[in-house]
């Protein structure tokens, strides 16, 4: 079969496809706009066992050489060059086409942010209560490394684990369900952990971008967990009974009062009909993600944190809720996405300093609201060593003053990070390299 990765990509997934298929024979042949400098990292393995890469260009005939084109998620499905492909497939199409799905329950999550996390808990939890339970989806796993393992099983006559659980992004979402004309597999529980504005430049409207997250609720949804406000819509989105759709707003546990970011895995646990008390417990040795509210080090009274996953301003204020009582000194800004800085307005105003990233975000949203309110801030800077220099010299003044008080150093942009970093990950890994250099002094 003739192979056309489409997109190499940065976190892994071009990778993983173009190994999947080298694997099994296949003719493969790489295409990706980015120089071989920034995908060096990449493609020498894969050019040693014989993918042919196209590096810098798309060319017409390679759509019109390959059996099948896997697109990368980031790549509009409008593209030209999509339209000389004879079939378009993403990681998850091409798992959710194997009938060995019918032997593992999988649990579909979605959301404007925080999928991550419940992905992992979820999955954690599962593992406490003493089910396997494998993960793949946005959070960097593809779904060809998980078919590859399913099929050595299989091979070797072992079980496959009993729960897969998928993280999708909306564009996932998007790419899955043409790929295979809305015919998704069962899933036990669907998950919608919220819903923001996000990404508006680029979808045309908040609503043709919820659009794309509900097209994952189909008819063969056993069970649902949703925002409340969104519970009638889905019902009738999918036939299913409300009952059956279990609302995230009211979830309200005594146990869950310092974890609220759990909810929706709880509310999730719930309905695969696990006991409460089972699933409290199972949650309360998850230990959660990196980049996500990620204490990186305690330093002379100094806590940092890395929230870098923190895309849109309404994390930040998720976030800085929990700091609320004390002295946070907040690392914010980046490339726009076309997003409102207002929900996280409270924040700029009660943060005890402001250290600022540069990009679009900073110099068209965040610079005029805080210029306007007469925020001080720090910068615009146009490294991560000099927004965390500010603040941690904002955080020593501070402990001056008020000697014994907590100061909290939080990484939370409430933006994207592609001006002046590779992805977020890299804007999350550069400020926890400077943190643990100043933590061994």
């Amino acid at each position: 079969m003739k192979v056309l990765i489409f997109g190499l990509g940065l976190h892994g997934g071009g990778h993983a496809a173009a190994t999947y298929f080298l694997d099994r024979g296949d003719e493969v042949r790489i295409t990706d706009l980015r120089g071989a400098e920034e995908l060096k990292g990449s493609i020498a393995e894969l050019k040693a066992r014989g993918a042919h890469l196209i590096i810098g260009e798309h060319r017409s005939e390679e759509f019109l050489w390959a059996d099948i084109v896997v697109k990368n998620p980031a790549i509009p499905p409008s593209h030209p060059m999509l339209a000389q492909a004879r079939m378009v497939i993403n990681d998850f199409a091409w798992l959710f086409s194997s009938p060995w799905c019918e032997e593992v329950k999988i649990i579909a999550i979605t959301g404007t942010k925080g999928k991550t996390v419940t992905s992992a808990a979820v999955a954690h939890a599962l593992t406490e209560l003493g089910f396997e339970a494998m993960q793949c989806g946005n959070m960097g796993i593809s779904a060809f490394s998980v078919l590859s393992e399913w099929e050595r099983r299989k091979a070797a006559g072992k079980a496959l684990p009993d729960y897969l659980v998928c993280e999708f992004s909306s564009w996932q979402i998007r790419d899955t369900v043409t790929a295979l004309n809305g015919n998704l597999p069962e899933m036990e529980v669907c998950a919608l952990t919220n819903f923001y504005p996000d990404h508006l430049n680029t979808y045309d409207s908040i609503e043709r971008y919820l659009e794309d997250k509900l097209e994952l609720f189909t008819k063969t949804v056993k069970n649902a967990v949703a925002p409340d406000a969104l519970v009638a819509r889905i019902s009738s989105l999918t036939g299913l009974d409300k009952k059956k759709i279990r609302g995230i707003d009211h979830v309200s546990v005594k146990d869950l009062e310092e974890t609220p970011h759990l909810k929706s895995a709880y509310a999730i646990l719930l309905s695969l009909h696990f006991k409460y008390r089972s699933i409290i417990k199972a949650l309360s040795t998850f230990q959660g993600v990196p980049h996500r509210i990620e204490q990186v080090a305690a330093h002379n009274n100094i806590i940092f944190i890395n929230d870098s996953a923190a895309t849109i301003p309404e994390a930040v204020h998720f976030t800085c809720s929990r700091f609320d009582s004390l002295n946070v000194h907040l690392i914010c800004g980046g490339t726009d996405k076309n997003l409102s800085p207002l929900a996280m307005e409270s924040e700029l105003e009660g943060a005890t300093s402001l250290s600022l990233l540069d990009g679009s975000f900073t110099r068209d949203k965040l610079l005029p609201l805080l210029d306007e309110r007469k925020i001080p801030y720090h910068g615009p800077f146009s490294t991560m060593a000099e927004a965390l220099a500010a603040s941690y010299q904002s955080a020593l003044e501070k402990q001056a003053e008020v000697p014994n008080i907590i100061q909290v150093i939080l990484l939370s942009p409430g933006a994207t990070s592609f001006e002046l970093f590779l992805n977020e990950f890299d804007r999350g890994n550069q400020f926890k390299a400077l943190v643990s250099a100043i933590a061994s002094t």
